[in-house]
């Protein structure tokens, strides 16, 4: 429904139907401006109901839809049968959670990039979960440990730098007319102490705990 106005003393009046929607200064400016910001505010709303529709219709949608059978395709012989698809490992993840029974109609259920493999054998699609588990495991591990071994490393690089900045201090008291150059070199190592004990932290707020390693049950 379109909008109306008309002059009331110093003002406009603005009207849809016979509603009155608001009031502005009573100059064409005013009332230009006041109209274009009406008909955008209708636009974002009438986007807003658009979205709210698509949404409903796209969750209307995947509620309707259920794992595909035979039935849903006729004229296809379905000659595979029962397939047992095994999903990528996450960290947590057990080969149980891997391995989801289906067979050829339901395989556009799931995303080509989320699946290790598809088998017709599910003793065969257990033990390939089990190892994938066991493979994310051993990778998992493996960074953790390098996360280690680079504390350590820094760790050691600490102690030595202190172990200069000890010395340095020492031949100062020693050697007064060195003095000068050697709080200096103690200060850089000073500095170069306090950027290693920020990756420290880094590093070690980045350590994560490795689930256990889960095998399927015999």
């Amino acid at each position: 429904m379109p909008y109306t106005h008309k002059k009331v003393g110093t003002k406009y009046v603005v009207y849809k139907g016979n509603k009155k929607v608001g009031e502005t200064a009573g100059t064409k400016t005013a009332l230009d401006k006041y109209l274009a910001a009406l008909h955008i505010a209708d636009k974002k709303q009438q986007l807003k109901k658009e979205a709210e529709i698509l949404k409903e219709s796209m969750m209307d949608m995947m509620d309707m839809q259920s794992e595909p059978s035979q039935h849903d395709h006729p004229g296809c012989d379905d000659t595979v049968g029962k397939i047992f698809v095994v999903l990528k490992p996450t960290p947590g993840a057990t080969p149980v959670d891997l391995v989801q029974p289906t067979h050829a109609f339901g395989m556009g259920q799931y995303d080509p990039q989320g699946v290790h493999g598809v088998y017709n054998d599910e003793e065969e699609a257990n033990l390939v979960a089990e190892a994938a588990c066991n493979e994310l495991h051993k990778r998992l591990t493996g960074i953790e440990e390098k996360k280690d071994t680079i504390l350590d490393k820094i760790t050691e690089k600490i102690a030595h730098y202190q172990k200069a900045i000890n010395k340095h201090m020492k031949e100062a008291t020693d050697n007064p007319e060195l003095a000068e150059r050697h709080h200096k070199l103690a200060e850089r190592k000073m500095q170069a102490i306090g950027a290693l004990r920020g990756k420290h932290r880094m590093v070690k707020e980045a350590k994560k705990e490795v689930p256990e390693k889960q095998q399927v049950k015999k």
